[in-house]
């Protein structure tokens, strides 16, 4: 029973955390995934990190909000609203980092708490009582939702590649500055 209530505790904690988009929150903990795209000075002086919302909208899925962090970095995280289609359990939150000293440019993905504490549930639950070895399903369902998710990342990493062409008009890339 404790460790309902621990569960519950680290939901709530969680959720509030990535609705006040904590910057420590969006910066610690297990990377699932990571896209390095070289960025020269020129390339990153393209890019227009508030548009990406834009860029990476679809129809077929939850959408992704964009929040810029106070120390540069965008986190990002599917919207809580309600979506008709392409509903999936979210393992990852996001955040792009701008790393000058490297001429690069990251999409990183950070494990969320509920799917670490889920994953040790359903893991040490059919340890302890084999009639609940049922719940290592949950663990093909949070791959399933991983890699949904892993291709929405590669979009994000798309959409800045996409900025950064240096084929890109310069009358675009100011137009895009003002709108976003």
């Amino acid at each position: 029973m404790v460790f309902f209530y621990a569960m519950v505790a680290v939901m709530v904690v969680e959720i509030v955390l990535m609705l006040v988009w904590n910057p420590l929150y969006f910066g610690l903990g297990i990377r699932l995934f990571s896209e390095r795209i070289p960025a020269t000075a020129e390339m990153r002086e393209r890019l227009v990190l508030n548009c990406l919302e834009r860029d990476v909208a679809t129809q077929q899925w939850i959408p992704l909000v964009f929040r810029a962090l106070p120390d540069g970095r965008m986190a990002f995280r599917e919207s809580f609203f309600l979506a008709v289609s392409g509903r999936y359990y979210p393992v990852m939150r996001g955040l792009v980092v701008v790393d000058a000293k490297r001429n690069q440019v990251r999409v990183e993905g950070i494990c969320n708490w509920m799917t670490l504490g889920f994953t040790v549930l359903c893991v040490a639950m059919p340890m302890v009582a084999t009639s609940t070895w049922p719940m290592l399903l949950i663990l093909g369902l949070f791959v399933y939702c991983y890699f949904i998710q892993r291709r929405r990342y590669h979009e994000v990493a798309e959409a800045l590649r996409e900025q950064m062409r240096t084929e890109l008009p310069e009358a675009i890339m100011q137009l895009r500055r003002r709108v976003g």
